[in-house]
């Protein structure tokens, strides 16, 4: 089921990344939660959660966009290492940063995403030895 369960996330990534939000969120349950760990611990509920989160997120920036880097597959749980770019709208000064993505998979469908700046606080929360 685990590689199932990346293949949901990499479906939903990439439909967002094509500008295709609400196919992402078909595949993230109604009641999904999604944390903005760093800097406050935001924590947005269902999918208008998930749009504000993303709203907040890319606010600020023009020609963002990501790619994935690598996922782990820890059963339930996806760890995604996310490369994101864009320019600043007002300075045009170009910003590149790495996020690590928890998501959690049941039943087909996305439950939870918790967004982390450092790889070592993602592999923790996912119950991932780091050696």
């Amino acid at each position: 089921m685990s590689q199932e369960n990346v293949e949901i996330v990499s479906r939903a990534l990439d439909a967002y990344r094509e500008g295709d939000f609400e196919g992402a969120l078909a595949l993230g349950h109604p009641e999904i939660i999604s944390t903005r760990v760093d800097p406050d611990g935001a924590v947005f509920h269902g999918h208008d959660g998930l749009r504000q989160l993303m709203s907040d997120w890319v606010e600020g920036f023009e020609d963002w966009s990501y790619r994935a880097e690598e996922y782990v597959d820890v059963g339930d749980l996806v760890v995604v290492h996310i490369r994101q770019w864009g320019r600043g709208a007002e300075s045009g000064a170009p910003v590149e940063a790495d996020n690590w993505l928890v998501y959690t998979v049941q039943h087909g469908l996305i439950v939870r995403v918790d967004i982390h700046s450092e790889r070592a606080q993602a592999y923790a929360a996912a119950g991932i030895t780091d050696s």
